[in-house]
This record gives structure tokens, C-alpha cells and sequence, in this order.
């Protein structure tokens, strides 16, 4: 998870500069969540208990087939989801070495958009 603003700001500082010029940098936030971790974090932030369950990717499929998603695309969007399963991804220090300040936290993005949480 990364905050858009953090891309933003890499974004600027590689057209602005020639910082990164000839670099391929992995961006990442400060930390690897899981999807029970992220959920707790956004009901922190709203001030209200959250809890993240599990739907089997079967029940998904039926119910987005049944609200008139193609079968294939339903399936594809599936496979993609159960490709980024697995082990966290590696955190990498990039954009507070480009930046030169820490990158945003997951609750500092949630904070910034719980409008949308709420709406």
C-alpha cells in the first residue's frame, strides 16, 4: 500500500530532476498489512469496530454473475485477486530516500479519504 500522494511526489521529483534518471525504483508505504490489519486501521480511523471476512471465491462469483457481470471477466477478476494472495510483499525505504521524509502510513491515507468510508 502506498498513499498517492507519496507517488506524486516521486513522480515530481523524477520529472523535476534527474535524480532518478536511469533508476528503477520499487515504491512502497512504510509497512506490508494484511486485509484483517487494513480493516482494524480504517475502523480506528472512523472511530467505529470493523471486522474483514473472508467470502469464497465461488460466492463472489455466483453473486457477481448473478448481478449481471460476465462469467469471464468475474473469472479473470478472480484469478488476478488470487494472484496477488500470498506472502506480504517486501517494504522498501525509496520514497523516504527520495523524498527524504518517511512514506505515509495506511491510517494517514485512510484519514485522507474517510469521506468516502463514511459515504
Amino acid at each position: 500500500m502506498i498513499h498517492e500522494g507519496d507517488l506524486a511526489g516521486v513522480a515530481a521529483r523524477a520529472l523535476l530532476t534527474d535524480d532518478l534518471t536511469g533508476r528503477r525504483v520499487r515504491l512502497t508505504g512504510p509497512r506490508s498489512l494484511s486485509h484483517e490489519e487494513m480493516t482494524a486501521i480504517i475502523g480506528e480511523v472512523l472511530g467505529r469496530p470493523l471486522r474483514y471476512q473472508e467470502v469464497p471465491a465461488e460466492a463472489v462469483k455466483q453473486a457477481m454473475v448473478q448481478r449481471g457481470f460476465p462469467a469471464p471477466f468475474v473469472e479473470a477478476l478472480l484469478a488476478r485477486y488470487a494472484r496477488g494472495a500470498g506472502p506480504a510483499e517486501a517494504v522498501t525505504d525509496e520514497v523516504e530516500k527520495i523524498l527524504g521524509r518517511p512514506a505515509r502510513t495506511y491510517a494517514e491515507w485512510v484519514a485522507d479519504h474517510a469521506a468516502a468510508f463514511r459515504s
